[in-house]
């Protein structure tokens, strides 16, 4: 599947999404809500609101990443899924990662990414998704 973005800004969205340790948060904060995932994701997918909480929002992003991760692909593009995640990543990527749930690895790649690789990455995302709307 293609996902209609350049490799670069998939990588960069990607390991954005990794930095947020959501395994280490949804056993902490939703151990016993296990349904609190599915409930923010469907009320994304319907009417396109966030939580009001941004680690919940942070844990979402994770989650929908790491699905499609282990697929070695982003979802198709202008796919719901695909629309959620772009809209997750311009919510959340100059949001500072909740330094509770950061994984430590991951984080530091982040922090290391070239200069201008995360505002390049959602540069692309709004003209891509201008064109769409």
């Amino acid at each position: 599947m293609k996902s209609g973005l350049t490799s670069a800004t998939e990588a960069t969205i990607g390991l954005f999404a990794l930095t947020f340790d959501g395994y280490a948060y949804t056993e902490k904060m939703w151990q016993h809500r296990p349904e609190r995932a599915a409930e923010l994701r469907e009320q994304l997918h319907t009417s396109g609101r966030l939580s009001a909480y941004a680690e919940e929002n942070f844990a979402v992003n994770f989650l929908m990443h790491r699905d499609f991760y282990s697929w070695k692909h982003l979802p198709e593009n202008l796919s719901p899924v695909w629309y959620q995640m772009l809209w997750l990543y311009l919510h959340l990527y100059r949001t500072p990662v909740p330094t509770a749930f950061r994984h430590a690895d991951l984080y530091q790649q982040w922090q290391q990414r070239p200069k201008g690789a995360a505002e390049a990455a959602a540069a692309e995302i709004r003209m891509i998704l201008s064109r769409h709307h």
